[in-house]
Formats: structure tokens, sequence, C-alpha cells
């Protein structure tokens, strides 16, 4: 009698009848698509860490709407084309109701085509270029990820305040670097300052002394990087035997190297200064309670990546909210929506373009740390909404003469 029962309920689950869409419903599935290997192989890693622990605090307290969640993670290769299909794999075959990711800038935008089609809440905790808010935005996408421009916002002024007038930036050349470049040469211009200098490396470049000539000759007080990863590491490595970390103050975009990579290369980066939404050096109470909490999961401190948590956290508040899981609804209940006491204290989605509202900090590099300078107001940085303006109207790269 047990053995029949038993092949019965096989063979339902093989013929898609009796048991089988209730089994199906008994989990709820989150994607998490971004870099598991190659030049952002770590922001991708600590993304993962990120969801994966929402995901079991959520699931300890009973799951979400009474259903469990479940994470399944997928390496995007750090490529636009393997991320949609990625994505649409997520979102077809596992049927996600929250995709996270991608890491870069230009998988992510890719990906937003996917999750507009296919209306899945798509949520942004590392990638920072300005068309995700602006030309590309759909009402299904959600950031808690600075962006080129809130950075900017954030960063410019500090930078000719204390550091010197005469910039030379340096970047990436894809679609984050560019975005980076863009919106610290518009805002250290509005203020006043003079960018003597722009060049781009493309990514995952090995050789960065081709430029240093130029970068040299123009004779900067100020080298500004919007690098990130591995190309950061290399790039700080080849400056250093150069000289030129000793010849210039430098600065650079949030995320342009993980306080795991610092340590190893203290010395190059000893007073470089960067905006960041996170350091585990940082002595503020919210942040600190992330850091005890993170590490006794993981046993390493978060970084950047800590967004990813969040970012869970948000849209199953709003699931709540909502009492559904219905994207549109879930859309609308994250809307305007606060928390207080998040790893970078109170965090709020503007309506209008889905961008969180977070303060930032300036932190300085001393002995491999990220040590905090300076806080930044979130609604000082985060500019006016821009939905559907093209935010590289009327921008050139051509060099003001003074």
């Amino acid at each position: 009698m047990v053995l029949k029962r038993y092949v019965g309920v096989l063979l339902a689950i093989v013929l898609g009848f009796g048991v089988a869409p209730a089994l199906a419903q008994e989990t709820i599935k989150i994607g998490d698509l971004g870099s598991k290997v190659g030049v952002f192989e770590g922001y991708g890693r600590w993304q993962t860490y990120g969801v994966v622990m929402a995901v079991e605090e959520i699931n300890a307290k009973g799951g979400l709407l009474g259903k469990k969640l479940e994470v399944i993670s997928e390496d995007d290769d750090t490529k636009p084309g393997p991320a949609v299909r990625k994505a649409e794999k997520l979102i077809l075959q596992d049927g996600v109701k929250l995709l996270v990711g991608a890491i870069s800038s230009g998988s992510t935008m890719a990906v937003m085509d996917v999750t507009k089609k296919h209306k899945t809440l798509h949520w942004n905790a590392v990638s920072c270029a300005e068309f995700m808010r602006t030309t590309k935005f759909h009402p299904y996408y959600f950031a808690n990820q600075p962006d080129s421009r809130m950075q900017a916002n954030g960063m410019a002024k500090y930078i000719l305040d204390k550091m010197g007038k005469k910039v030379y930036l340096f970047y990436t050349d894809y679609a984050m670097g560019q975005s980076d470049g863009r919106q610290f040469k518009t805002a250290i211009e509005r203020l006043g300052g003079e960018v003597v200098g722009v060049a781009g490396a493309p990514l995952d470049t090995k050789d960065f002394t081709p430029w240093f000539g130029a970068i040299k000759a123009s004779n900067p007080e100020v080298l500004f990087l919007a690098f990130a990863g591995t190309d950061s590491l290399r790039l700080m490595t080849q400056l250093h035997s150069f000289g030129m970390t000793k010849q210039y103050k430098l600065a650079g975009i949030d995320c342009f190297l993980l306080q795991q990579d610092l340590p190893a290369i203290a010395e190059p980066m000893e007073g470089f200064v960067q905006l960041n939404h996170f350091s585990p050096y940082n002595p503020d109470k919210d942040m600190q309670a992330f850091v005890t909490r993170f590490k006794k999961r993981w046993g390493v401190d978060p970084n950047i990546a800590a967004g990813a948590y969040d970012g869970v956290i948000f849209w199953a508040e709003a699931v709540k909210k909502a009492g559904s899981f219905d994207a549109d609804k879930v859309s609308k209940a994250l809307e305007g929506m606060c928390m207080d006491n998040t790893h970078i204290g109170r965090q709020c989605i503007r309506a209008e373009d889905h961008q969180m509202v977070m303060d930032m900090h300036l932190y300085r590099v001393e002995k491999g740390k990220n040590v905090p300078i300076a806080r930044i107001a979130g609604k000082d940085s985060i500019g006016e909404p821009m939905v559907g303006k093209d935010p590289v109207a009327g921008f050139t790269w051509e060099i003001k003469k003074k």
C-alpha cells in the first residue's frame, strides 16, 4: 500500500498532475546574477553573500507570505551577451520573482531589457552608469548603488577643496568608466576646477604604461581613476613602480578597490581617497552592527556589495506590504519606501527614478584600511530626477583651455 502511494506521487510529479503544482509553489526563487570569475569576481562573490544572508534571515523568521525563499546564482562572465542569456534562464526557466545584478554596468543595462520585457523586479546593488535611471529606466528597476552622477556630486567638491584644482581623469573604457568620466568632468568644471586631460583604457588592460606619458605631460595635481577589480590592482601597482603614486594625489570611484584587496596593496594605495557607502572600519553604529552579523555568517568583512543584502530586505518588505509577489504591486509598494538602521542608516527609495537616497562616506586609505574622513548626505548628491532624459546631452570630452 505504501509502495503504491509512493509510485502514485512519483507519477503525478512526472506527468505534471496532482501534487506537482503544490510542490512547485513551495519556494519563491531569487536570482543572483553577477561576475563569479574574472575582473569583477570579488564584487560578484560578495553580492552572493549578501543575497544569501538576507534570504537565510527571512527564512529563519518563517519565510515570506508563508513561502520559503531560495537563491539561484548564475555567472554572467562580465559580458552583456551571457548576462542576457542567464537572465532569460533565471526568469523563464527558474521563475525568479526578483533578480539581483549584474555587476558590470554594460551587463546590467542589457539585463534591464530582459526584466522590462518579462516584468520582473530587478535590483542593482553594484553597477553605476547613469543611464539606468535615465534613458534605460523602467518601472521594475530599483537601485541602491550610488550612480556616477551621485558620486560626482558627492566627491568633486572635496577634491577641489582639499586635493587640487587641476585634475586628470583616467577611466576604464566601457559603460561604467565612461559614465564616471563624464560625470566627474562635468562636476569638476561646474565647480571651477580644471580637467587637464582625459583618457580611457580598455577593460582588462594588462599594461597601463602607454598612458603614463600623457598623464605626466598634463602636469595634474590630482589623478582621478575610474577603474575596478583586477584592473585597479594592476593600475596601482604600475603607477607605484613609476613613482606616480607619490607624485600626484589620487582619488577614485567607490568600487575602485574592495577593502579585502587593500592590505595586499597598502603602500601604493596609501592616501588614496574614494567615495563609498561601506567600510568595516567605519565606527558608525549601524555599519558596525551589520559587520558583526555578516562576519559571523561568512567569516569575512562585508564590502560595497552589502547593498545586495539591503535590496532583498527592501523587496521582502514591499512584498509584505503588497500582500503579493506580483511585480506591479511590489513595484508600487517599493516607491517611497524607507528603512532605518540599515548598514548606512536611513535609506529611502525615490519614487520618480527608483534610486535610493542614501548617505555616503568619503574614505582615505591608511595602512590598508578605508578610514572615513567625511559624510555626504544623500539629498545633497542624488540630483534631480532625469527619467527619459539623455544624461550625455551637450557633453564633450574636449579639454577647455584656460
